[in-house]
């Protein structure tokens, strides 16, 4: 069955990820480098863990800003897990460029930091394989979050091959409003999954729950307990 909505871990606490990855369906792992310099660890260490301890895509971000070296940057990465890992790449004139040679060699590419429709149509039609919009960061700038259906229209009406993940979010919200809409996936923090499971009337309804089970005078059950 095909999956409609993928979520991906936007986060580089290891520890933190493997708590949340142990649910068994994250699609992978989304990096940059604000996240990796969090960690305050060695970003390529930081990366070569999760590629060991994770499954799934992982994204990493190239840091460099020079055409000739954004493409060595990009090979070397891709080299990590060819399998596996794909490249994050700021929207610019350069990231635009950087498309067509990584798409000759066969290196798939997300391009990052998209806030506009025409953003998405130029990174679409350079041949994207992927654009993350920020949706907190999207907001902040007084736009209005359905400028990310806007971008999936273009997407789809183009008959574009592009997926959209959309990426950087502050509330639950945010996330509810990405959740109605046919994009490819979503790319969340450690702590904003977190949030899902701390909802007030989800814990009261656990509470009653437990409540009433140990009010039973005669609770014979199924065995629990090896």
């Amino acid at each position: 069955m095909e999956v409609s909505m993928r979520l991906f871990i936007d986060d580089g606490n290891v520890e933190a990820i493997s708590e949340l990855f142990d649910l068994g369906f994250f699609s992978g792992i989304s990096t940059n480098p604000s996240i990796l310099k969090r960690t305050g660890r060695r970003p390529l260490e930081v990366i070569q863990e999760m590629l060991k301890r994770f499954s799934g895509s992982l994204f990493v971000q190239c840091a460099s800003r020079n055409y000739d070296e954004v493409i060595r940057e990009g090979k070397e990465l891709f080299k990590l897990d060819p399998k596996r890992i794909i490249l994050k790449i700021p929207f610019s004139r350069t990231g635009i460029r950087v498309l067509r040679e990584f798409k000759q060699l066969k290196i798939p590419a997300l391009i990052t930091g998209v806030f506009s429709v025409p953003q998405v149509l130029m990174s679409a039609e350079a041949g994207a394989d992927y654009v993350a919009p920020y949706a907190n960061r999207i907001e902040n700038l007084g736009i209005d979050l359905s400028v990310v259906e806007s971008m999936q229209k273009v997407i789809t009406n183009g008959d574009y091959e592009t997926k959209l993940i959309a990426a950087s979010f502050k509330t639950l919200t945010q996330i509810s409003k990405m959740a109605e809409l046919p994009i490819y996936g979503m790319s969340l923090p450690v702590t904003m999954y977190g949030e899902f499971f701390a909802h007030s009337g989800t814990l009261k309804a656990i509470d009653n729950f437990d409540a009433d089970w140990d009010s039973i005078k005669d609770r014979e059950w199924v065995p629990v307990k090896s």
